[in-house]
């Protein structure tokens, strides 16, 4: 594994909340530390007061930083600087009991939450080698042994639990977005993700792929009602699932291809000219009238016709919500033209049928 590739592993799984997660352990465990201290009638505590705040400065200051900046690195160092901290201020103040060793499980617990695989179990083996270095330097060596026996097991599973339980939140996560982002009937993308696409498209500019701007045609199935009245409704999503996989077919990699809601599909085409997206079109306008769609077993294949409208970024538009209105606009002029045709926006005159 690289050193990118392990350092992009700290990045958390929320790194808003991580941020506020370190932010307030740390706070905690300083503050617990400097509380303690002062208060402490042990000599040995205070005289060793100046050392604790210095770490615990500098602790409360690269979270700040993480806070304020993060960044990759950030993220991957600062538990082991805490892990560290704790450690030597276990060892300035000659403590080994229980209270001082459960602030080993602070970055345990955050790792577990928050951070996936190696990253999550290397912070463990963190935590594990402090405790163990502060019981083996303070405590006789039978009782560290079984001292750390049972941290390090209380760590380690600890960790384990809160992988498990993190990957099985990912998985739910990973469901709900794909379940968001894709039509279960056709396989196309949603409307949130064709806006979201859309609105991401870089502004035209002057050279290069970006001056071609950004074209987007919508069509839909003539007389669709029709199909699902002679056909039922099982016929007509066969239909849409046959239409989904011809345009598939026919589109560039960076194509975004929705589903709006019934019979209605947009396709996105960045980094296209209004010549390029209209010829496009035609070519989806002469694919569909020739090809057989299979409606169900003992019906003969349908043919089916689509009228399409055609609009362009910055020709017909300033902004996506309006180069969706100009795009449905020509659509509809397609159907009110007589179908099965193409509709470019701005050009009710030159309507284009094959």
């Amino acid at each position: 594994m690289s050193l990118p590739t392990f350092r992009s592993g700290f990045q958390p799984r929320n790194p808003a909340l991580a941020n506020t997660v370190l932010f307030v352990l740390t706070l905690v465990a300083s503050g617990t530390t400097l509380a303690v201290a002062l208060t402490s009638s042990v000599s040995q505590a205070k005289a060793d007061l100046p050392l604790q705040m210095t770490i615990c400065a500098i602790l409360l200051v690269s979270v700040t930083v993480l806070r304020l900046r993060p960044t990759p690195v950030m993220w991957s160092l600062y538990p082991f600087l805490a892990i560290a901290g704790i450690t030597l201020l276990d060892l300035v103040t000659v403590d080994s009991s229980l209270p001082a060793q459960i602030f080993f499980f602070f970055p345990v617990l955050y790792a577990g939450a928050q951070l996936r695989g190696a990253a999550a179990i290397s912070i463990c083996v963190g935590a594990i080698i402090g405790d163990s270095v502060v019981v083996f330097t303070l405590m006789p060596t039978d009782k560290a042994i079984v001292d750390a026996a049972f941290t390090a097991a209380a760590f380690a599973a600890t960790d384990l639990l809160l992988l498990i339980v993190g990957q099985r939140v990912d998985s739910l996560i990973a469901q709900l977005e794909h379940q968001a982002a894709v039509d279960p009937l056709t396989g196309l993308l949603t409307r949130r993700v064709l806006d979201q696409a859309a609105t991401e498209a870089p502004a035209p500019i002057d050279g290069g792929r970006d001056a071609l701007g950004t074209a987007l045609f919508v069509l839909d199935v003539d007389h669709f009602k029709a199909v699902n009245d002679a056909y039922g409704h099982p016929g007509g999503d066969a239909v849409l699932q046959q239409l989904a996989a011809l345009l598939l077919r026919a589109s560039r990699r960076d194509d975004v291809i929705s589903r709006m809601g019934g019979d209605e599909i947009a396709v996105l085409l960045p980094g296209c000219t209004l010549a390029a997206a209209t010829e496009r079109a035609e070519i989806v306008l002469r694919a569909v009238r020739s090809h057989p769609f299979m409606v169900g077993d003992g019906y003969p294949p349908a043919r089916l016709t689509v009228s399409i409208g055609v609009a362009h970024r910055p020709a017909h538009a300033p902004d996506q919500r309006s180069l969706y209105l100009a795009a449905d606009a020509a659509l509809y002029e397609a159907k009110n033209r007589g179908r099965d045709r193409v509709a470019v926006a701005g050009e009710t005159s030159t309507l284009l049928a094959s």
